[in-house]
């Protein structure tokens, strides 16, 4: 247990407000190699005409220098970090270190000693030299919490000691360390949910929650058509020009995403690596993609014995099956590149 009188000595030592100073973005993010970092992201360029992401975005810019907390809330791949990077560059810490944290992907019994940092020999294994923590890390600057609703419960109580008293205590440490630093947390859990289970602390809910946002899902966003086109800019090289077929907008538009924008990203990449200086053809896109867009299973359908030179009747069956490439191949016993090919040789 720490003394009162240790306690008393942080609160006298507790940092005043960070002062504005020159943007300058830096990002550190732990358990994964070190990056360069990467352009700036402006508050402005995070939505294309989507009412509800531009509400998050106007909310956020109000309590950009508020004390008071943001809690992001959406599917997974919907952009969270991407968000809270732009809120970091946006603010006065832009200059200070911004430090992002995947609550889910920290083994359990090392979560406290990452957050909080260990005094040396503070348990087996520790580093000799001990560790400052990641919380520490951010002092000044902004530390993002994804995945909050999967921090083991012990480590809610100290996360809230710190949040109420903005001192840090290190693992096997009797001292305090004061911190100065910006809060922001993100789920794809109902944390509401959470706290009736027993799952997540009541207190530390209202704390992190002082205003909640939602993200919607790319399937709900009415600017999709824009991020896919400026998904597209963001990954191609100088020379492709070609841009996205009609076919593959459609088709875009047509799909599901439950991978959000980290799917469609994920999708981009490799259809511009295939398709080179080509337009961006159904051909180009990965396997993966048709999955979610497939209707109906294979044995529901009769097998064709039609003729692949023949345009009139692949055509045909082509508009029969609603203009589902996959179906017609499925029923033809071929891939759906190897349709996709075949059709556009027919046109040719």
């Amino acid at each position: 247990q720490t003394s009162g009188r240790n306690r008393f000595q942080c609160l006298l030592k507790r940092p005043k407000q960070a002062p504005i100073q020159a943007r300058v973005f830096t990002e550190t993010r732990t358990a994964e190699p070190k990056v360069a970092a990467p352009t700036a992201i402006s508050l402005s360029t995070l939505h294309f005409g989507d009412s509800r992401v531009e509400k998050a975005v106007r909310q956020a810019e109000r309590l950009l220098e508020k004390d008071i907390p943001l809690l992001i809330h959406g599917e997974t791949g919907v952009g969270k970090e991407v968000f809270v990077k732009a809120l970091h560059h946006a603010s006065s810490r832009s200059k200070q270190a911004f430090i992002a944290v995947n609550c889910a992907a920290i083994p359990a019994e090392l979560v406290e000693s990452e957050l909080f940092g260990y005094e040396k020999g503070a348990f087996t294994g520790a580093n000799q030299k001990g560790s400052i923590g990641l919380i520490r890390k951010a002092d000044k600057g902004t530390l993002f919490l994804d995945e909050i609703g999967d921090m083991p419960l012990p480590t809610q109580a100290r996360l809230l000691r710190v949040l109420q008293e903005r001192c840090v205590q290190p693992v096997g440490s009797s001292e305090l360390f004061p911190v100065d630093l910006r809060i922001i947390s993100a789920t794809n859990r109902s944390l509401r949910e959470q706290v009736q289970l027993g799952r997540f602390r009541e207190d530390l809910y209202y704390r992190i929650g002082g205003l909640t946002l939602e993200l919607p899902p790319l399937r709900e966003r009415s600017d999709k058509q824009a991020l896919f086109k400026r998904l597209w800019e963001q990954h191609r090289e100088p020379s492709q020009w070609a841009g996205l077929s009609r076919e593959v907008l459609e088709l875009f538009e047509r799909h599901p995403w439950p991978g959000n924008l980290r799917q469609v990203s994920s999708v981009m990449q490799v259809a511009l690596a295939m398709a080179e200086e080509q337009p961006i053809r159904p051909e180009h896109l990965p396997d993966d993609f048709f999955v979610d867009l497939e209707m109906e299973p294979v044995e529901a359908a009769e097998p064709l014995g039609i003729d692949l030179n023949d345009a009139e009747a692949l055509n045909r069956e082509l508009q029969l099956a609603g203009g589902n490439i996959s179906h017609l191949a499925r029923r033809l016993g071929v891939s759906r590149n190897t349709l996709y090919k075949r059709l556009r040789q027919l046109e040719s």
